[in-house]
């Protein structure tokens, strides 16, 4: 038997499962769900009541003065839209297993109306198979941030893939770091840290870490202060790279594949009835792979280096095709 101060939590429960702006019910609807559900009697004025009590409360449920019809519950913590963007991101996660990341999808459906549930329930979810997951990456993770909120260095064996695809151990062995944080970028976990001894930062993926222990051991100091955002943008996103200039001259069937690949980085600086000229900030080796898989159909301009280097590629390849 559900105690008489709890049914107010049985009727919230009541609006948040069972209405939405699409489903509104009236008073008489949600006194027959409280006694089918929760098997509690709620006379009327109780129930208007309650619903005065939860609005007081800054829960904003929209009622029968305002659409003539009867209750429901606006105020959610997500909007559907948003759960549909959570969902999809757990879903696409190669760090989330597919029995879990269901898991976590169920519960942020649970957060909507069971209407709003079937519909991003009709959603289907491919999920990619292509990233070899480290059983210990979350205990990882756990580890590491416990260490960077007391201050310590840890100790960490480093791993990395054998030929069979398994993860084996360095034989370096065990390194001590100072980690500072750990940040998320192109779909994998890192620690930025230094090692004992260095004064160089350095990221570590944390999927490729095993044995964490903690040491009573005080991090050691950074001077002039620690940018994550843009140490991951420089050293993990372009790889140390520098951002160069460069100008593409070809036609416009191209230009979907260019914003495809470089986004706000790519501008039109020229261009008339049949081509166009198009100045690109990138990465060498990004630009690089660009040109060769698009060497028929444009003209790169860039660095004398760039020009070299591209001209070294053709002939290899094309020495490759002779023999």
């Amino acid at each position: 038997m559900i105690a008489q101060k709890a049914t107010i939590l049985c009727l919230y429960e009541i609006l948040k499962k069972y209405t939405d702006e699409n489903h509104i019910l009236s008073a008489e609807k949600i006194r027959e769900k409280l006694k089918i559900i929760y098997d509690v009697d709620m006379e009327r004025r109780a129930i208007y009541r309650n619903i005065e009590a939860l609005r007081s409360m800054g829960i904003e449920i929209e009622g029968y003065q305002d659409n003539r019809e009867g209750y429901y519950l606006i105020d959610r913590e997500f909007e559907l839209s948003e759960i549909r963007l959570l969902c999809d991101a757990v879903a696409a996660s190669d760090m989330i297993k597919e029995e879990t990341g269901k898991v976590i999808i169920k519960k942020l459906i649970d957060t909507q109306s069971v209407f709003q549930g079937r519909m991003l329930q009709k959603t289907v979810f491919v999920k990619s198979e292509k990233k070899i997951i480290s059983k210990h990456l979350f205990y990882n993770i756990d580890a590491l941030n416990v260490a960077i909120n007391q201050g310590c260095k840890v100790s960490v064996r480093l791993l990395e893939y054998g030929v069979d695809q398994k993860l084996v151990e360095i034989p370096q062995g065990n390194i001590v770091l100072s980690p500072y944080v750990t940040l998320w970028a192109e779909g994998n976990y890192y620690i930025l840290a230094k090692r004992e001894l260095s004064e160089q930062l350095e990221h570590f993926r944390i999927d490729h870490m095993k044995d964490i222990v903690i040491l009573e051991r005080g991090v050691d100091m950074i001077f002039g202060g620690l940018n994550p955002g843009q140490y991951a943008k420089q050293y993990i996103f372009q790889h140390g790279e520098i951002k160069e200039k460069y100008e593409i001259d070809c036609g416009f069937d191209l230009w979907q594949e260019i914003v495809e690949e470089f986004g706000n980085d790519a501008i039109i600086s020229r261009k008339n009835d049949e081509s166009m000229t198009v100045r690109i900030s990138a990465i060498p080796s990004v630009m690089r792979g660009w040109t060769m898989a698009h060497i028929n159909k444009c003209e790169v301009v860039g660095p004398k280096r760039f020009r070299d280097e591209i001209q070294m590629e053709i002939m290899e390849a094309y020495r490759k095709y002779c023999t």
